[in-house]
C-alpha cells in the first residue's frame, strides 16, 4: 500500500492478530480435545477476542486493491479552481450536500457532494472534493453529472478508525441495560457519523406511539417533583418548585439544540479516520515500524495440526 499515516497502527495491529494466532494455536496443541476445556478455553478467550474485534478490518484490508487506483483530478488547473470556488461558495451558503464521505489509501479524505448548476438552480451537478470541505485546503478534482458516476471513480474506502485507539475507557458501573449508558457505548463503537445522530435521536425523540425519549423523561420527572415540591404547602417547597419548573424548562432548549446538532452529523456523512486505528492487545505499541515495511510475523509453532487450524 502507498506510504500512509495509518500505516504503521495497521502494521502493529496485524502482527498483533498473528501473535493472537499463533498463541491460540500453542494452547490447542497443550490442550487436546476433550481434555481439560475449561482451562483451555480461558486462556484461549483473549486471543479469540483479539480477532473478533479486528478480524473485520483485517478483511477490508485484504480487500484493497494491490495498487490502489489514485482520485487524482479529471480537471485542468483553470477548471479546478473554479469548481472549487463553486463548491465553496455552496457551502458559505449551506448549498452544498455531501453524500458520501470515505478515505483512500493515502489517508485522503474524500467527499462526494452535489451543488447547484450554475447555469440552472433547479439542477445539480456532482462533485469530487478532497480534504475538510470547511478548509482552506479544499479543492475539487472531479465533476460528475450522477452520483454514481462520481462514486465509480472514487478508489476503494479504506477501513475507518475508532474513537478511543487504545482502548475504550471503562464502563461508570451503570447497571447493564441502562439506555443512556448503552447509547453512550453505541457512541464509542461508531465509525461514521450518522450513527452519532442516531443515538441523539433516541435521546431527543417524542414519539407519538412509543416511550418518550431520554430528555422528554427527564423533564417528566422534574415536573413531577416540582408538583410534589409545591404540594407541601412550604415556602421552601414552592421555592423549591419554581426551580424545577424552570430546569424543565431548559430542558426544552437542550432538546432543540441536540436536534439540530443530530441532523447536521446525519448531514455530515463523515466517518473517522483511519489513522485512529485500535493499538495493538498484545504486543506493546512503543515503536511503530517503518511505514511500508512488511510486518514481521511471529514464527509458528512448528505444528503441522496447529497450523491447519489457524
Amino acid at each position: 500500500m502507498p506510504p500512509a499515516r495509518h500505516n504503521a497502527r495497521w502494521h502493529l495491529l496485524i502482527t498483533d492478530l498473528a501473535y493472537a494466532a499463533d498463541q491460540a494455536g500453542r494452547i490447542l496443541d497443550e490442550h487436546p480435545t476433550g481434555q481439560d476445556t475449561t482451562s483451555r478455553d480461558a486462556r484461549l478467550w483473549p486471543y479469540l477476542r483479539t480477532w473478533g474485534e479486528h478480524d473485520v478490518l483485517l478483511r477490508d484490508l485484504v480487500l484493497q486493491p494491490a495498487h490502489p487506483p489514485q482520485a487524482d483530478t479529471t480537471l485542468g488547473v483553470e477548471e479546478e479552481a473554479w469548481w472549487t470556488e463553486r463548491a465553496r461558495s455552496a457551502r458559505s451558503h449551506d448549498l452544498l450536500q455531501p453524500r458520501e464521505s470515505l478515505y483512500d489509501a493515502t489517508g485522503r479524505q474524500l467527499t462526494v457532494a452535489f451543488i447547484p448548476r450554475p447555469d440552472d438552480d433547479d439542477e445539480e451537478v456532482c462533485l469530487i472534493l478532497t480534504g475538510d470541505i470547511d478548509s482552506p485546503e479544499m479543492r475539487v478534482i472531479g465533476r460528475y453529472d450522477t452520483d454514481d458516476e462520481a462514486i465509480r471513480n472514487l478508489p476503494p474506502a479504506v477501513p475507518p478508525g475508532v474513537l478511543y485507539p487504545n482502548g475504550a475507557p471503562p464502563d461508570t458501573g451503570s447497571p447493564p441495560g441502562l439506555p443512556l449508558a448503552q447509547l453512550t457505548r453505541d457512541v464509542i463503537e461508531a465509525q461514521h457519523s450518522a450513527s452519532v445522530a442516531e443515538a441523539i435521536s433516541y435521546v431527543t425523540d417524542r414519539p407519538p406511539h412509543a416511550p418518550a425519549g431520554h430528555i422528554a423523561q427527564l423533564s417528566e420527572f422534574l415536573d413531577t417533583c416540582a408538583a410534589w415540591a409545591a404540594a407541601l404547602d412550604t415556602r421552601a417547597g414552592q421555592e423549591i418548585a419554581v426551580r424545577l419548573r424552570m430546569l424543565s424548562a431548559q430542558t426544552g432548549h437542550l432538546v432543540q439544540d441536540l436536534t439540530e446538532i443530530g441532523g447536521q452529523l446525519e448531514e455530515a456523512v463523515a466517518v473517522l479516520p483511519p489513522h485512529r486505528a485500535p493499538a495493538p492487545r498484545h504486543l506493546p505499541a512503543l515503536r511503530p515500524p517503518t511505514v511500508g515495511t512488511t510486518p514481521v510475523v511471529p514464527a509458528s509453532s512448528g505444528s503441522a495440526a496447529s497450523a491447519r487450524r489457524r
